[in-house]
């Protein structure tokens, strides 16, 4: 617990003075100049995880990453960890998020500033999904990649929830090849715990890339088969003890988010 409270102090202390930077130089920087920032806050983060926690993260299948065209990533979400590897491994990417975050202070100039696509969550469900149709077109003129975690939030390691129509949408909308994206990085940072995982390996996996043109139903199938049989994989073989008999009794009851036991 040690070491566990003095990595989150850091590690979100360091984050705090990283946006403020970034807000300051949204009024005068260029997008590129601010995923220079992006880019050493997430390498920084990853020493603060070796060095405290004893972590180790391993990237596997990073060959199909096309940094010189667009892509749409389809990734697991498990832990903050996923969002620190993709500030490291890519560049200059947008993702969707609710419109509402920019009224918050500080937080939505820097959304605007990244160029993030919004979706308004009172539009109703014809709305949001023009929106996102529409954002996903704006970023392929732009040639930058998206990002989409299909579950829509963070997940127990094991457990799965249903992948929302948002990712088809997406990748419908760019004509491009999307990279499905498995993670075990649960292991080492378990989903918002304050106490992590001491010595422990976890892995983020880009899978070889789905074509574009694939129906919206066959391709939301594929997506969703993929990432969860090679996430569980990757569970398999990181975790052990009690984690991982939890997240083999969560896989093969295909369970949701479960609230812990009190």
């Amino acid at each position: 617990m040690i070491r566990s409270t003095v990595f989150n102090v850091l590690f979100y202390g360091f984050t705090f003075l990283i946006a403020m930077t970034i807000w300051v130089m949204s009024f005068f920087a260029s997008r590129n100049a601010i995923w220079y920032v992006l880019r050493f806050w997430g390498k920084a983060n990853l020493v603060l995880l070796r060095v405290i926690l004893g972590g180790k993260v391993e990237v596997r299948g990073r060959e199909h990453l096309k940094l010189d065209r667009p892509q749409v990533i389809v990734a697991k979400h498990q832990s903050e960890l996923d969002i620190v590897m993709l500030a490291v491994l890519l560049w200059d990417i947008s993702a969707v998020a609710m419109a509402e975050l920019t009224k918050l202070p500080f937080f939505g100039r820097i959304l605007r500033k990244l160029e993030i696509v919004l979706i308004a969550v009172d539009s109703g469900p014809q709305g949001r999904t023009q929106q996102a149709i529409d954002g996903a077109k704006r970023m392929k003129k732009q040639e930058r990649t998206m990002v989409i975690y299909p579950e829509g939030e963070l997940m127990k390691l094991g457990a799965k929830e249903r992948y929302r129509r948002g990712a088809a949408h997406i990748y419908g909308a760019m004509e491009v090849e999307a990279v499905p994206v498995a993670v075990s990085l649960g292991v080492i940072w378990p989903q918002r715990q304050w106490r992590k995982n001491i010595g422990k390996t976890g892995a983020i996996e880009f899978m070889e890339p789905i074509l574009p043109g694939m129906d919206p139903e066959a391709f939301l199938a594929e997506v969703e088969t993929r990432i969860e049989t090679r996430t569980m994989d990757l569970i398999e073989e990181h975790a052990s003890g009690q984690m991982l008999e939890d997240a083999r009794d969560r896989y093969r009851r295909g369970a949701n988010n479960e609230p812990d036991a009190t």
